[in-house]
C-alpha cells in the first residue's frame, strides 16, 4: 500500500556547439533540464470509492463478512446480540495527489434502521491497511486516531479524515482505506440499530456510495 513516489525525472544534457579558436567548434553541455515526471494536483479532488471485493461489511462473532456497507447492530435475526458490525472502503489515490491541506470522507446516501445514533454513540472514521477484505478485519489495529462523523441532516455524513490523509500522502501511500463503526459495538436489546449506506441496493457497495474530497497541496 505504501509506496515511495517520484517527483523529478531524469536530467538530460543536450550538447551544444560553440566557436573557439581557429575557427573550430567545441562541446559543451548546456544547463540540465529538469521535468518534472508528474505535476501536482492543486485544489479540490474528489475520490470515489472503489466499491467491489474490497469493500464491506464484518461483524465481530460472524463467520463471515458481505459487500454492503452497514455499521452498528443486529443486522438480521440470526446476528450474535451485542457482536456489532463495521464497514471498511477503499480509494485508489491518482498519482498527482501527493500532499493534503485537509481531506473530507462524506457520504450523502445515509440510512438508519433503528436509534444507532442514540444507543451507540458517535459514527467514526479511522484509517486502516489491508490487502484482502475478509472477516478478519474486525480486530485490525487502526492506523491513525479515530474521528468523529457528523450526521448532516437526514441522510449525509461527513468525517474530517484531513489529518491521517495527510500523514499517509506524506508516506508515500497511494491507497486510502477506511473503516467506519460506532463507539459502541451493540447494545445488547435485541434490535437493529444500523447506518447503511447503499446506492440502489443494501446489499451491495458501488463506487460514489463515498467520496473522499481532498485539498491537494504541492508538496
Amino acid at each position: 500500500m505504501i509506496s515511495a513516489r517520484a517527483r523529478l525525472a531524469g536530467v538530460a544534457l543536450p550538447v551544444v556547439l560553440t566557436a573557439c579558436g581557429g575557427g573550430g567548434l567545441a562541446a559543451r553541455p548546456a544547463d540540465p533540464i529538469v521535468v518534472p515526471a508528474v505535476v501536482p494536483a492543486i485544489g479540490p479532488v474528489v475520490i470515489e470509492n472503489m466499491g467491489g471485493a474490497m469493500e464491506g461489511h464484518t461483524p465481530r462473532g460472524f463467520a463471515g463478512s458481505g459487500i454492503g456497507l452497514f455499521a452498528g447492530d443486529n443486522l438480521n435475526a440470526g446476528f450474535p446480540d451485542g457482536d456489532g458490525v463495521q464497514l471498511y472502503l477503499s480509494f485508489d489515490l491518482p498519482s498527482d495527489v501527493v500532499a493534503a491541506d485537509g481531506a473530507v470522507l462524506e457520504s450523502n446516501v445515509l440510512t438508519v434502521r433503528g436509534t444507532p445514533f442514540d444507543d451507540l454513540g458517535p459514527l467514526l472514521a479511522e484509517l486502516v491497511t489491508y490487502n484482502e477484505f475478509g472477516p478478519s478485519l474486525f480486530d485490525l489495529p487502526a492506523d491513525a486516531n479515530a474521528v468523529e462523523c457528523g450526521r448532516v441532516g437526514e441522510s449525509d455524513l461527513r468525517c474530517d479524515v484531513g489529518e491521517a490523509t495527510a500523514n499517509a500522502l506524506s508516506a508515500g501511500a497511494d491507497r486510502l482505506q477506511f473503516r467506519i463503526r460506532f463507539e459502541t459495538s451493540g447494545d445488547l436489546d435485541d434490535s437493529p440499530d444500523l447506518a447503511m449506506f447503499f446506492l440502489t441496493d443494501s446489499n451491495t457497495n458501488e463506487p460514489g456510495i463515498f467520496t473522499l474530497r481532498i485539498d491537494a497541496a504541492a508538496p
